[in-house]
């Protein structure tokens, strides 16, 4: 299976919009139970979950990931250089049609 940069990108979104939103939601609650004692016993603090770490190293690596995988072009190059690579009308099609839909509902 072929995952896109767009994929990953959005994917990434997602998983961040969900992360603040549970974030916003934590500290709207602490501010109301905080107004009804009326002062936070708590100093100001940060807690980085495993979670974080992880989300965080996904992202060092997606950003090292190189926008042309030359490999890749290299070897279709030669392909198209010696007459081996065939590919039909069919293959393109379903392609294009499949990550339309990949890229649009992810």
């Amino acid at each position: 299976m072929k995952i896109s940069n767009e994929q990953v990108r959005k994917a990434l979104e997602s998983y961040v919009r969900q992360v603040e939103g549970k974030k916003s939601n934590r500290i709207e609650k602490e501010k109301s139970s905080e107004s009804k004692v009326g002062e936070s016993k708590r100093g100001d603090s940060v807690t980085f979950t495993a979670r974080s770490e992880e989300f965080k190293r996904a992202r060092e690596l997606y950003d090292k990931l190189p926008d042309i995988r030359k490999d890749l072009v290299s070897e279709l190059k030669n392909k198209i250089k010696s007459g081996s690579y065939e590919v039909t009308s069919k293959e393109i099609a379903d392609k294009i049609i499949y990550r339309t839909f990949v890229d649009k509902w992810l």
